[in-house]
């Protein structure tokens, strides 16, 4: 079904069914609750340090000891699609690469595959700054990721570093 079926649909219902369909997603869907949270009360400062939040207990889970990136992604992902502000979202994406350095740092990862990862996640928040003009702003923290990262295995910290040299030459 697409959408121009579900606006039909919709439009039929009356305005206390379609009230319960929305408190149902509400209830069900975690996305669908932090859409209407934000939607009601745009505080884009709570929300980004909730996300936040998340990014961070991908590699430092609550429960377990074994790194969940997964739940980082995801949680940028969702964190896109509530549309913030580019700010929030380049802040975000550079928080990850900031925490993944970190995380390397202490735990000393051996596989080449994760920080082959930490260096597209570094690539990707730079294409995303130069995209929407936010260079200059983030540029202090961009410059602190390469400088901690200079030493990690697999010819990462000089792949960080020719990055950063691509978009601040």
């Amino acid at each position: 079904m697409g959408l121009r079926e579900v606006r039909k649909e919709l439009n039929q219902l009356e305005k206390e069914e379609l009230l319960f369909h929305i408190g149902e997603l509400y209830k069900k869907y975690k996305p669908v609750k932090e859409y209407f949270d934000f939607f009601a009360n745009p505080d884009e400062e709570n929300i980004l340090e909730k996300f936040k939040a998340r990014v961070h207990e991908g590699f430092y889970p609550n429960r377990g000891w074994r790194l969940k990136l997964y739940r980082s992604r995801k949680a940028i992902n969702e964190f896109k699609k509530l549309g913030i502000s580019p700010e929030a979202d380049a802040e975000l994406l550079l928080y990850f690469t900031e925490v993944a350095v970190q995380y390397a740092r202490e735990k000393k990862p051996k596989t080449e595959t994760y920080y082959t990862r930490l260096e597209n996640s570094f690539e990707k928040a730079l294409e995303y700054m130069d995209k929407n003009g936010l260079l200059v702003q983030f540029k202090p923290a961009c410059s602190n990721a390469v400088e901690r990262s200079a030493t990690f295995p697999w010819n990462c910290g000089t792949q960080m570093q020719t990055l950063f040299q691509r978009y601040y030459p």
